[in-house]
């Protein structure tokens, strides 16, 4: 499987929970920090989230990857935490821009090697990523920020995030139709690192940890559940 580079697998179709939950946390509790395991299963695994986020609260990653009619592919990472241990906003999502940084090379690499089925499938993951990432932002951590800050969706730093979410929509998937055979790939990278590259610095930098001060520690703790969750 070109997918999930270094990652186990785990095929939990055809189980329900609790089976399905039992049978991946086994395979989790094995891993070490930094480790990951990619679950397909054949619906969306809700209880088993739920169940990590109690049974192993703070010391895993909730990564989508795929979400089919039949097939949802999920992956969990290992964090280098202690079991109960709070989360942060800017720490969780620099994390997921990290991720998505590597898949999007990943596709690239695959892409230099001749690879284009392998390329096409990391940049749909990273896709699927990307999107959800701009959708939990501005569900979720956009409004937490305005509320604490009494500013309005329509004006400040949250606005401008809004606009370039949307040249970064436009970027992603003008990549994924040139890697389907217009050879335009390249050039549209380069383009969506330019956008990409500064307004990642800025939530970094800036959004994230104020975020974080605006929350108290079990406040951001909670935001990050929602965001594994949606």
């Amino acid at each position: 499987m070109t997918t999930a580079a270094g990652a186990a697998i785990i095929d939990v179709r055809g189980l329900r929970d609790p089976e399905l939950s039992e049978r991946v946390l086994d395979a989790f509790d094995v891993l070490a920090p930094g480790e990951s395991l990619v679950v397909v299963a054949g619906q969306e695994p809700r209880g088993l989230l739920r169940r990590l986020q109690v049974e192993r609260k703070g010391v895993f990653e909730w990564s989508p990857l795929e979400s089919g009619a039949s097939c949802f592919r999920t992956q969990l990472t290992r964090r280098a935490a202690e079991r109960g241990a709070l989360r942060g906003v800017a720490e969780a999502l620099s994390w997921d821009h990290d991720r998505l940084e590597a898949l999007d090379e990943r596709a690239f690499d695959l892409l230099a090697a001749g690879d284009a089925p392998g390329a096409q499938v990391a940049w749909t993951e990273f896709t699927v990523g990307l999107k959800r990432h701009i959708r939990f932002e501005e569900e979720l951590l956009f409004p937490a920020f305005e509320a604490g800050l009494g500013v309005s969706p329509a004006s400040g730093p949250t606005a401008v995030m809004r606009d370039e979410h949307r040249g970064i929509e436009r970027l992603i998937g003008a990549i994924g139709r040139a890697l389907a055979g217009d050879g335009e790939a390249l050039a549209l990278r380069h383009e969506l690192h330019d956008l990409l590259g500064d307004h990642n610095m800025k939530e970094e930098r800036v959004l994230y940890p104020r975020t974080d001060e605006l929350l108290d520690p079990e406040g951001s703790d909670a935001l990050v559940a929602r965001i594994q969750a949606s």
